[in-house]
């Protein structure tokens, strides 16, 4: 059983500069938590105040109900999982994998035991007797995560585990941490700032940004709604377009455009009338029409097309829709056009608003 709480932790550095602003997270048993956000964040800094790296300025860490605040960090029961690997290069993988534990006063057939049930979990039993540095960047990672689970932690801490290998074999360790994940039932907590990596992992996301928590939900709770323009704009590929336009009537206008908004969307501005607000729409959500097709003038709008991102069955185009520069993804064989005006119509039911100067989802 390993739980986890973080009660309103702070971390100021000595030179008085302030990483983590009053950080609040339960982690039940069994759970999968990954910290997404861009780098600086304080994805990394949380983790190492829960393994005991860096201390806590204040707030506290629970770990099982046990304060943990001063407990040492090799008391912890927590293992951790280095960006860097962070192997031993003249050691084979067994050293590598039985280090930690031969200071823990285990037998020497008890090592052996978990050093062999961790390696043929993760395929690396035919290795063993291979030195560290002759290993290739997928099977050090392999090494390393071995090292951590070879420990029977409570808690198990990455920190961005998958940034150092290309990107097929990104794909394929994703997957077989899940699968070393349902297999073990170890709580987890991985970090990350590929938000792919996030959505794909996750039980339960944690965006971060400058210190703080943005949102905490499951990935399609923070895709579908998310909670400022922050969250928006960090989660989804393409990133969402933002048009800041002015609310009036019932319409929503920028750029000369005018939105005839539905009800919806008149009930969640009602407050806004006359005030600039700001509409997000993700590429997924516009589509290209043509410009002789009748439509509802709620839905049309010009955008001129400057470039295209080929990507196989989809294509993104991107280009200009007045002052606001926009994304949007079509079908490759629908659309060749570069250079060229052509027609959009927005699905009014994936509107979001925000305040423009709050930066908040309007609800």
């Amino acid at each position: 059983m390993s739980r986890l709480f973080l009660n309103n932790v702070n971390k100021v550095y000595d030179d008085n500069v302030q990483a983590i602003y009053d950080f609040n997270l339960k982690i039940s048993e069994k759970e999968f938590i990954v910290l997404v956000g861009p780098s600086g964040c304080g994805k990394s800094t949380i983790l190492k105040m829960i393994a005991g790296i860096e201390n806590i300025t204040d707030g506290e860490l629970y770990i099982n109900d046990k304060l943990m605040n001063q407990v040492q960090a090799k008391k912890r029961n927590v293992a951790m999982v280095f960006q860097s690997y962070a192997l031993y290069p003249h050691m084979n993988v067994y050293d590598n994998i039985a280090f930690g534990l031969k200071y823990n006063n285990l037998s020497r057939n008890e090592i052996s035991q978990r050093v062999h049930f961790v390696s043929k979990l993760l395929k690396i039993d035919d290795i063993l007797d291979k030195r560290a540095d002759f290993l290739s960047g997928g099977q050090q990672q392999r090494v390393s995560i071995g090292r951590a689970i070879a420990k029977n932690a409570d808690i198990l801490l990455m920190d961005e585990p998958l940034s150092n290998l290309d990107a097929k074999l990104r794909i394929h360790m994703r997957m077989e941490i899940m699968k070393l994940h349902k297999r073990m039932q170890t709580t987890t907590i991985y970090v990350t700032h590929d938000q792919i990596e996030a959505m794909s992992m996750a039980d339960r996301m944690v965006v971060m940004n400058q210190g703080k928590i943005q949102q905490i939900g499951t990935p399609m709770e923070i895709y579908q709604n998310p909670a400022n323009m922050f969250v928006a704009s960090f989660i989804g590929i393409p990133s969402i377009n933002f048009l800041k336009g002015r609310k009036q009537g019932g319409n929503f206008v920028f750029d000369g455009n005018t939105i005839v908004l539905d009800e919806d969307g008149k009930e969640k501005l009602k407050k806004y009338d006359g005030k600039e607000v700001v509409l997000g729409i993700r590429p997924e959500d516009v589509c290209v029409v043509d410009k002789n097709e009748v439509l509802h003038t709620s839905s049309k709008i010009e955008f001129y097309i400057e470039h295209r991102e080929f990507l196989g069955k989809e294509t993104i185009l991107c280009g200009v829709c007045g002052s606001h520069y926009m994304r949007v993804i079509v079908d490759s064989d629908d659309m060749d056009r570069i250079n060229q005006v052509v027609f959009l119509k927005l699905n009014q039911r994936k509107f979001y608003f925000f305040d423009i100067i709050t930066g908040e989802t309007i609800i």
